[in-house]
């Protein structure tokens, strides 16, 4: 099975970065970089923290490094906030 899992993730990985770049997140940007890379390490690391593990702690940690690390909306991509003045 380990090779299967490998596909699995590589491939589930890969997803969440071609979304990334479909739209048009600014990866240049080190806020952004910064929540992607620890996100994926986490998740690739095999981490635990208390009860949470795998894709329940790469969550955790994605929202509250959005939530904390201070950005702005531009980092985003343009056609988020076209449909948000429209």
């Amino acid at each position: 099975m380990g090779g299967i899992l490998c596909l699995l993730f590589g491939s589930i990985a890969v997803v969440g970065l071609n979304t990334l770049i479909r739209h048009q997140v600014d990866l240049s940007q080190a806020r952004n970089l910064v929540i992607v890379a620890v996100t994926l390490v986490f998740g690739i690391g095999g981490m635990a923290i208390g009860n949470l593990e795998g894709i329940a702690l790469c969550a955790v940690v994605a929202i509250a490094l959005n939530l904390i690390l201070p950005g702005k909306g531009e980092a985003w991509g343009a056609r988020i906030h076209e449909k948000d003045t429209h």
